[in-house]
């Protein structure tokens, strides 16, 4: 006796004995089974099938990315991204782009990973919408790890205009200061079966220290105070600016190293406030502090900015240097 029309779990009152109803139960759980299998293989056909249709006919989004040399920590030369990038996305009407009322409707904060740092791959797959109607522009930030939200944080995805990294704090402890990147692409027209070039680019500035020849001490520790900390990046197409907010009255961050420490900065006008304090002893092993005001000095984007120091002379003299190393990977979406 089959019951495939019954409701499912009721069966019709027995006319037999045991034996029938035994039979009614085995036969039951049978048709069950067999009801559960079939929908299970059509779940997976639909999935399958929407997997096909979604990529079907279409072309994957390939990116590739052109980067300085990296800071890693504590003036450690690093000679890749860090293993991850970020991405977001924009997708709009063509020739419409203002840069104020877009939203990253495309992608959103996602996530690309390598391990070796020359194949890239992102959890979900992205393809050209093949309309050219509409337009794309990309902006990726690295390494990932370092804009995950444990310091700063992303304005949302319904957040109008370009990215924003709100709320960002320099480390007290050199070694985990990061060297934060950017990048910028340009337009790119929907109906595009090309790759997508990311410019990466060092939004923080590195400040770095050395003892001139004729200097006979050694340096204990340098001390930045009175330096603002804290600040929030604003990304554009042209390469982004900082917002700094001012040093609070009272609890002040200060950021000690020694003479090998490369310390990375928020780019900045400093404050009257600002000053280096680098404490030495000389050559009869007795302590004294050099004072340098920093009041009115520019750190730029992007820049390093190396301060030798003489003891001689009682001294601090800087000089910018170049970030300028290149280096290419790709990132296949």
């Amino acid at each position: 006796m089959l019951a495939i029309n019954s409701p499912l779990g009721w069966l019709p009152p027995s006319r037999g004995g045991r034996g029938e109803r035994s039979i009614i139960v085995r036969d039951m759980k049978k048709i069950l089974l067999y009801v559960f299998a079939l929908a299970g293989m059509m779940v997976l056909s639909s999935c399958s099938s929407n997997e096909e249709e979604q990529s079907a006919g279409k072309r994957p989004i390939v990116f590739g990315s052109v980067l300085a040399d990296v800071y890693e920590g504590r003036a450690t030369l690093a000679t890749n991204l860090g293993g991850s990038i970020g991405i977001m996305g924009y997708l709009y009407t063509k020739d419409s782009w203002t840069g104020t009322t877009e939203t990253p409707n495309f992608m959103y904060k996602e996530l690309a990973t390598s391990a070796n740092n020359t194949t890239w791959t992102t959890a979900n797959g992205f393809f050209w919408p093949d309309d050219n109607t509409k337009q794309l522009r990309f902006f990726a930030y690295a390494p990932a790890s370092a804009f995950a939200g444990s310091n700063g944080v992303f304005a949302t995805k319904a957040t109008q205009g370009m990215p924003r990294f709100l709320g960002y704090t320099v480390p007290t402890n050199n070694a985990e200061q990061v060297d934060l990147m950017f990048g910028e692409s340009a337009e790119y027209l929907g109906t595009s079966t090309g790759g997508v070039t990311i410019n990466f680019h060092h939004i923080l500035s590195a400040i770095s220290f050395s003892l001139s020849a004729n200097s006979a001490g050694t340096i204990q520790s340098i001390k930045f105070k009175g330096v603002p900390y804290e600040g929030t990046y604003s990304a554009s197409i042209t390469g982004g600016e900082w917002t700094v907010s001012p040093v609070p009255g009272t609890g002040a961050n200060e950021y000690s190293g020694g003479l090998s420490a490369v310390f990375l900065m928020i780019p900045q006008t400093l404050p009257s406030t600002a000053r280096l304090e680098v404490a030495y002893t000389d050559g009869n092993s007795n302590g004294h502090t050099l004072t340098y005001s920093l009041g009115g000095i520019t750190w730029q984007m992007g820049k390093k900015y190396a301060y030798t120091i003489n003891i001689a002379e009682n001294t601090i003299t800087p000089t910018i240097v170049a970030w300028d190393t290149t280096i290419s990977s790709e990132v296949e979406m």
